[in-house]
């Protein structure tokens, strides 16, 4: 290949590595055509002062990256373009590393040792970085509670919660929203929040919800002829446990609440059902004051439903992707 040598001074990139590299640019470029033979491995080892097998890992390579093709027997020709995609964001990263790898052991490092190099370099980066502000907005504190335990697990991230009537009532509410790196709500309160605030669209995430398979069957258990209480902290939560019940020929009128407030009357309130709803992450047991009441109520058979509502997988990994980006965003600012 004319113009091109391997650099052999100290520190250069492995050979097979250049080579993979001038290939990628020549196709690249259009400089090497669709179907265009490539040198033999043995004469372009020739050509080039190195090892038949330095050539044969590079075309390999180049193989498995789709860029050129192999014919038994033929050669090796530059692929057709519909052979030829976008390397992947996972490819392009194993790749990288790849490299990273083969030029630290060309610096005789073993891989104890690069194990903790990677390890206290990302441990630094991670230091680096500042969490970012997030704001989950919902209808009721039950819902938010569960934006609460999802989304804390993700990491950098310092949550906010806030009731949707409250922000949309309040004349400072864009400013205090626009503190945030994100606002996430519901698919159900995201055009109100939107048209509400709509300068702050490019914050403005939403999110689909729905109750978890475990929830349904439980609800689904349940008979109309059943005593079912409902314990919660809001009404709108109340309004959404009576929903789902109506979907399996239960009426609210045949379902008493008891909203949080008043537990205080949760002896009394067990003692004529069969089961009790409560929001999932929320525990009857406030206090051992109604210890024995909750013990017999189950001892006789009642049972207790968490009723849980997840964020579904692809708003997840959505919210996922735009922290991910913003992290970015905040990283190469650093």
């Amino acid at each position: 290949m004319e113009n091109f040598r391997l650099e052999k001074f100290p520190g250069a990139k492995p050979a097979y590595q250049q080579i993979i590299s001038f290939i990628e640019k020549e196709i690249q470029s259009g400089r090497l055509k669709p179907g265009e033979k490539l040198p033999a491995e043995r004469d372009l080892a020739q050509e080039l002062h190195t090892a038949r097998g330095t050539v044969k890992k590079a075309y390999e390579e180049l193989v498995r990256r789709r860029l050129i093709e192999a014919a038994p027997g033929r050669g090796s020709f530059v692929a057709p373009e519909r052979h030829a995609p976008a390397e992947s964001r996972k490819d392009k990263a194993l790749r990288l590393i790849d490299e990273v790898i083969d030029e630290m052991a060309r610096l005789k490092f073993n891989a104890n040792e690069m194990r903790i190099f990677f390890d206290l370099r990302l441990l630094g980066r991670e230091e680096e970085l500042q969490n970012l502000n997030v704001v989950a907005v919902d209808c009721n504190p039950e819902a938010l509670a569960i934006f609460e335990r999802q989304l804390l697990i993700i990491p950098h991230i310092n949550l906010a919660k806030m009731l949707v009537d409250n922000v949309l009532a309040d004349p400072a509410g864009a400013d205090r929203l626009r503190s945030f790196d994100l606002i996430l709500t519901t698919t159900a309160h995201f055009q109100e929040v939107l048209d509400r605030f709509p300068d702050l669209r490019p914050k403005l995430v939403q999110a689909a919800v729905a109750p978890t398979r475990a929830s349904i069957i439980a609800l689904a258990r349940l008979a109309p002829s059943q005593k079912i209480g409902v314990v919660c902290e809001s009404r709108r939560f109340l309004d959404i446990i009576l929903d789902h019940l109506r979907a399996f020929d239960i009426p609210a009128s045949s379902v008493a609440p008891l909203f949080w407030a008043e537990l205080d009357r949760l002896d009394g309130f067990l003692a004529g059902l069969d089961a009790v709803i409560i929001p999932a992450g929320y525990s009857l047991q406030k206090g051992r004051e109604h210890l024995a009441a909750i013990q017999e109520f189950t001892e006789r058979g009642g049972s207790i439903i968490a009723f849980d509502y997840q964020i579904e997988r692809g708003s997840l990994l959505n919210v996922e992707e735009r922290l991910r980006t913003l992290l970015d965003e905040a990283r190469r600012g650093l």
